[in-house]
């Protein structure tokens, strides 16, 4: 089992080549699926990438589906598709064999390997990505301006140094350290930040200080040295600092930092600004032609003006809806959540969990299409809400 995360993005209407001299592997799907939903921003609890299957294996056809049912699967066999990319992780949890009696929505895994049918699984990866999930449903509204409900935040990747060393010092160990794998931003070499200030410090009496006596209280004019330093660098870095240092014992901080990916535009959930206030009666009339509101309800009014709609497909929670101008659109809720979001005054559309995602099987197609040449991609007729109506 593979998640395959990583891997260098491209813009994801890039075409890929395809000839008579080389088939289209399922490696070219996972990558084309990668720059669309890079599975690196999926949430740590997740399971996405590739999850059955071989990369190697062709991928001339791919079916898609919110979920990999019996149903689902069956079709798969029938239409004789090489990979099935689906919403949901059909393998989440830990199984302890692969048969009819594993665990998952499937009995089918079997089946689908022995035909070498690949599975992959996009998830959380399509709902933190821009254009993702939630920007499909977003799109109805054609908003002015669009950012993350909850911006993803990784920590511990890059951490900043910051160290005081003499005037005249300066330029040689900000080589040192950027020769050491400091100071990169982006396409940018040798970043760092000086402010001039002044030092003080006594030694003891062990000490053999490069400036001034040992047990004297000396100042010194220094200049803070601010850089830069991936986490995998931060060893090789600090090595050089000393290295190089005049001082006998360079003062030094290093502070963890975090990351906002995609210049903050990436994350959970999705806020759309509104060229102007918005019923939510009309709001909703817009979104009828993407999602199926057959069996959606409401807590709060749609009677009243919205500034902003709030999209958090699938089952979200309820605790990052707190804005009143916005109109929520999510997948589910429990009743106490109803509750709360009545106390606070908000208003949200409890759309389905299933009829919260199923827009984005189009667009993925379409996607896929654009960005793997020569492949078949088709959406399961046979997936669908594992909900009925009570009454016909």
């Amino acid at each position: 089992m593979s998640n395959s995360k990583g891997g260098r993005r491209r813009g994801s209407g890039t075409k890929r080549a395809s000839s008579a001299a080389r088939t289209t592997r399922v490696a070219d799907l996972l990558e084309a699926l990668n720059e669309i939903a890079p599975f690196s921003e999926a949430a740590d609890w997740d399971n996405v990438g590739l999850l059955a299957g071989r990369a190697d294996w062709p991928a001339r056809s791919a079916l898609l589906a919110i979920d990999l049912t019996d149903p689902v699967a069956r079709e798969a066999l029938s239409r004789k598709v090489d990979a099935l990319i689906v919403y949901h992780p059909p393998i989440f949890k830990g199984i302890r064999s692969i048969t009819p009696d594993a665990g998952g929505p499937t009995t089918l895994l079997p089946d689908l390997l022995a035909a070498r049918v690949a599975i992959a699984a996009v998830h959380t990866a399509l709902d933190a990505a821009v254009g993702g999930t939630n920007d499909i449903l977003l799109d109805a509204f054609e908003p002015v301006r669009r950012y993350p409900l909850e911006p993803a935040r990784y920590t511990e990747r890059q951490y900043k140094l910051v160290v005081f060393v003499p005037p005249g010092e300066v330029e040689g160990l900000r080589g040192a350290l950027s020769a050491a794998g400091a100071g990169v931003i982006g396409h940018y070499r040798e970043c760092s930040y000086e402010l001039a200030g002044r030092g003080t410090f006594r030694g003891d009496e062990s000490t053999q200080p490069s400036v001034g006596r040992k047990q004297v209280l000396e100042h010194v004019d220094e200049i803070r040295l601010e850089t830069v330093v991936p986490q995998p660098r931060l060893a090789a870095v600090v090595r050089a600092l000393y290295a190089t240092h005049s001082y006998e014992e360079p003062a030094y901080d290093l502070y963890p930092l975090l990351d906002l990916p995609g210049r903050g535009r990436v994350g959970m959930g999705r806020v759309g600004e509104l060229k102007r206030p918005r019923r939510g009666e009309a709001l909703l009339e817009q979104l009828a032609d993407r999602v199926d509101l057959s069996r959606a309800t409401v807590v709060g009014s749609l009677r009243r003006s919205f500034r902003s709609v709030t999209a958090a497909a699938g089952a979200f929670g309820v605790r990052a809806f707190r804005d009143p101008a916005s109109l929520v659109l999510t997948g589910e809720f429990k009743h106490h959540d109803a509750l709360d979001l009545l106390r606070r005054g908000v208003t949200a559309v409890h759309l389905g969990h299933y009829e919260s995602e199923r827009p984005l099987l189009d667009a993925l197609r379409s996607r896929l299409r654009a960005s793997v040449g020569g492949l078949r991609v088709s959406i399961a007729r046979s997936d669908r809400s594992p909900f009925a109506p009570a009454r016909a």
